[in-house]
């Protein structure tokens, strides 16, 4: 069957669109220029592959999406242009073109996607055919998955063929390339899952966790809370991701604040900022409490630091 292309615009029509040919999701964009288009094929009958465009915006499979709309798919997500980060299990993987990542339809996920013009290839398939572990997948989702590992140049000729126009599919045709796939994927889902010791894990989920921090230092209404539920972790999965490195998310966050304060001061000949805005730059709504906290990390006060 020939992929016909469905054309949608508005943020609120994608989410519709994607919804019925995927999950249900939460699609978010700033302005009304949203456009979006996708072509699906049924390749059996446990197998989907599409073409998808779309713009820049937010995509999220809350829990309770999740909880009212049962899923077993896991989605393969090839890119072909532009880039953007997946988020699943206290991971981020950005994806650029050339490479893929796999997304577990059963647990919380979310796509931020920066800029407009993305292409890429969706594979949707069920658990069952790959007969792999639950550890296996879930070692293996949200990882930008390259060239080096085992199997990658094949899973990806492998989504390049199945949505070719050329591709002619009967039931039994279908059925064979469906398990072909499978077993290519199941190649590289266990090499993801023996590749990454439980340690090296955590330190990249920390990583994740600390450049989300560093990049919202400016935000005065980031929270533990908050953080965590970015990341799909809870609370105490945070702290505890943070205790293994000596450390904890509300005394990395201080760090990231008075750092970027710093930066401001020494600019301040040329942007002319006062204390206050500087405060406020740095994450502090309160410009008492962020003198107090800067002087006590770097023993005198930002304006003897800036005369230094």
């Amino acid at each position: 069957m020939p992929m016909e292309p469905l054309s949608v615009r508005g943020i609120d029509a994608w989410q519709r669109l994607a919804s019925r040919m995927f999950v249900p999701l939460q699609c978010r964009a700033e302005g009304s220029r949203f456009a979006a288009q996708v072509a699906q094929r049924r390749i059996s009958p446990s197998m989907w592959v599409s073409r998808v465009a779309f713009d820049a915006h937010e995509a999220e499979r809350p829990r309770a999406l999740v909880d009212a709309d049962a899923a077993d798919h896991l989605l393969v997500m090839m890119q072909l242009r532009g880039s953007w980060t997946l988020t699943q299990r206290g991971r981020g993987a950005r994806l650029d073109a050339g490479s893929f990542a796999l997304v577990d339809a059963g647990e919380p996920y979310r796509m931020s996607v920066p800029t407009r013009g993305q292409d890429l290839i969706v594979l949707q398939l069920t658990r069952e055919p790959l007969g792999l572990s639950g550890h296996a997948i879930g070692s293996s989702v949200a990882r930008s998955v390259g060239p080096s590992v085992p199997g990658q140049a094949a899973v990806r000729a492998l989504l390049y063929s199945l949505q070719s126009s050329q591709l002619s599919l009967d039931a039994h045709a279908g059925a064979g390339i469906a398990r072909a796939v499978s077993d290519t994927l199941a190649v590289v889902m266990r090499a993801l899952a023996r590749g990454e010791s439980p340690d090296e894990d955590r330190r990249a989920r920390l990583v994740v966790l600390q450049r989300w921090l560093r990049d919202h230092c400016g935000d005065p209404g980031v929270t533990v809370d908050r953080l965590a539920a970015h990341h799909f972790l809870s609370v105490r999965q945070v702290h505890a991701l943070f205790a293994e490195a000596s450390d904890s998310p509300a005394a990395y966050l201080r760090r990231m604040r008075l750092s970027r304060a710093a930066e401001l001061l020494e600019e301040r000949h040329r942007t002319g900022m006062t204390v206050r805005a500087i405060a406020g730059e740095a994450g502090y709504s309160d410009s008492a409490a962020f003198i107090r906290a800067f002087t006590r990390s770097h023993g005198c006060s930002p304006t003897q630091w800036r005369r230094r």
